[in-house]
């Protein structure tokens, strides 16, 4: 195929249709559905042209037997009429803003010659970019250095794309910067270092790679397929890199300690049960003093009076403020301008992505607090992203602000967290903690409530707390304990009657039914008194015939306190007699 006839990606026109590209394959992967991790939603690549312009192209189901054989990573192919569509994706990894769709039109054939300035058209970013956290979270960058340190694999989520490797790369300038490898990449490296353990020194040339800002704090992650590494292969940068190394530093073997095994991937036992102190939920209420603890409870609720979400800046994560721009007082027509505060933000284009920040209400036996779930531990939860939910919700013409049906989820589960308590915490006694990490193995938590339990002196048996407690307190409840009215309803007394951290308000609602009085009030003679919106009304004129309203005694338990013994129940029933009686007498008269 004659080269004249050749488009360049920067070249491509949406008027045309019949075209012919010559590109390398530098990056290929399959695209799994999140409800079926074994079903392909497309073939993606990343093709690069002779220029090092790059552009993203797919491939979808109903042709993937027609091209799936044809198309290897690393491979030189003519295509030939694939369809110009808009480039939707916000991770960006080129300037183009278009991508490629193959179709049943559409024609790949091998190319033996191809000719760029690299293999890969690298780019790599300063690690002062890095560490000034200029560049933008959207857009992919590449970095080479040398691994200087490692942390432990993390691989308790199910999903192996979510598993992280932590560690830290130096340039030739000494200067170093945080990394995260997930799934697959951290995996890779691991192989390598088990593969190579007398290697000297370990360089890694990260493409595709993610700007990531949190708390501040900048560092590098690989970002789900899109990322490719190289590890010390034979490649110009890294040889040069390499050379300079060595020209700077000599021959050395700082790596021969770059080791990953299993004493010393993260054991989540050992750092929940070991490293934090334990505390119950009442020793947080006020905060006395800084540090990381552990707490275990079960999400009670949602505070719905916060919202679920919020829009996070794409340069620093920190959020955004929107507002809509008319363009003349008579318009219609309004543009959402995205406003971020933050110091590396200035004189930046802005733009911004939904991320988790859930208010749960967490409960355990001493009381119930405010935790705050952020986006990385929200999304191993609920499995899906906040950009999600929203679009969903939005899909179904409703407020996005109001809580998703898809957070039910996290109802009832009980968790170990780890909470942040923090100087301004302290300083103001504020007592709504961030979750640093959770777990929901079965096994550590049980261990947790045990050395709760022993560090407490408390009896083992959580009923043998409830009788002790009980026993000694029953004889001081009063009727007002018993039977709480509020408004025309009488209704059970709640330990927490505050309406927006009560359970679950969703845009889906299920209708809970409130107590009638007939529940708790014997009324099979009175027709009258059956109304759970009136107070309940008598005749106007007392006769000998006129009854008492007579309480149930089986179901003052639902009132919110339990009784033991027949003089207490004797008691309430006199309390309620004489009640009914000045009731009577005041209406007669």
């Amino acid at each position: 195929m004659a080269d004249r006839n050749i488009t360049l990606i920067k070249d491509l026109d949406n008027m045309k249709d019949d075209y012919t590209i010559k590109v390398s394959i530098i990056r290929l992967w399959k695209s799994l559905s999140d409800g079926n991790p074994i079903n392909v939603k497309s073939i993606e690549m990343i093709l690069m042209d002779e220029m090092c312009t790059k552009i993203r192209a797919s491939v979808y189901p109903r042709d993937f037997q027609r091209f799936e054989s044809k198309l290897k990573e690393d491979h030189v192919v003519y295509i030939r009429s694939p369809t110009i569509a808009p480039n939707r994706y916000t991770f960006k990894i080129s300037d183009v803003t278009s991508k490629l769709n193959l179709h049943g039109r559409t024609t790949v054939n091998e190319c033996l010659h191809f000719q760029s300035k690299t293999t890969y058209g690298f780019s790599c970013v300063s690690f002062e970019t890095i560490i000034s956290a200029t560049a933008t979270s959207n857009d992919s960058i590449d970095i080479i250095g040398e691994v200087v340190s490692l942390g432990k694999l993390d691989s308790r989520d199910v999903s192996k794309s979510l598993h992280r490797l932590p560690l830290q790369i130096r340039n030739l300038e000494g200067l170093q910067v945080n990394m995260t490898l997930f799934g697959d990449i951290a995996y890779q490296l691991i192989s390598y270092l088990e593969a190579h353990k007398q290697v000297g020194r370990v360089i890694v040339l990260l493409q595709f790679a993610k700007l990531n800002v949190y708390n501040g704090t900048p560092s590098v992650n690989s970002y789900f397929e899109q990322t490719r590494m190289f590890i010390n292969v034979n490649l110009p940068e890294i040889v040069t890199f390499t050379d300079s190394l060595v020209g700077l530093r000599g021959i050395q073997n700082p790596s021969s300690s770059l080791t990953v095994d299993s004493s010393q991937s993260y054991s989540e036992s050992d750092d929940f049960l070991n490293n934090y102190e334990v505390k119950n939920v009442v020793d947080l209420i006020e905060p006395q003093e800084v540090g990381q603890y552990i707490i275990v409870g079960t999400i009670y609720g949602i505070r719905q009076d916060i919202d679920w979400y919020y829009d996070a800046c794409t340069n620093c994560g920190k959020k955004v403020e929107t507002r809509d721009v008319f363009s003349g007082p008579d318009s219609g027509d309004a543009s959402v301008v995205v406003k971020c505060y933050g110091d590396k933000c200035i004189n930046k284009k802005i733009s911004s992505v939904p991320r988790y920040k859930i208010p749960i209400r967490v409960q355990d036996d001493s009381g119930t607090i405010t935790l705050t779930l952020f986006d990385r531990d929200a999304y191993r939860l609920v499995k899906k992203r906040a950009r999600d939910l929203i679009e969903k919700i939005k899909q179904a013409g409703d407020n996005p602000r109001l809580y998703p049906y898809d957070l039910k989820c996290l109802e009832h589960k009980k968790m170990a967290f780890k909470v942040d308590v923090n100087s301004f915490n302290v300083s103001n006694n504020y007592n709504r903690f961030g979750i640093l990490d959770y777990t929901v193995d079965s096994n550590v938590i049980d261990a947790l409530e045990k050395k709760l339990a022993v560090e407490a002196g408390t009896p083992a048996n959580a009923d043998d707390i409830e009788i002790a407690s009980h026993e000694a307190s029953h004889e001081t409840k009063s009727l007002k304990d018993a039977i709480s009215q509020t408004g025309d309803n009488l209704t059970p007394s709640m330990p927490d009657k505050f309406e927006a951290t009560s359970p679950f308000k969703y845009n889906s609602p299920t209708m809970v039914k409130k107590r009638n009085a007939g529940d708790t009030i014997d009324v099979d003679e009175y027709d009258n008194v059956n109304s759970s919106t009136k107070v309940p009304r008598l005749n106007s004129k007392v006769d000998g015939n006129t009854g008492l309203l007579i309480p149930k005694i089986e179901n003052i338990a639902l009132c919110g306190v339990h009784y033991s013994n027949t003089d207490t129940s004797c008691f309430i029933f006199a309390a309620i007699l004489y009640l009914n009686t000045i009731m009577l007498l005041g209406l007669s008269l």
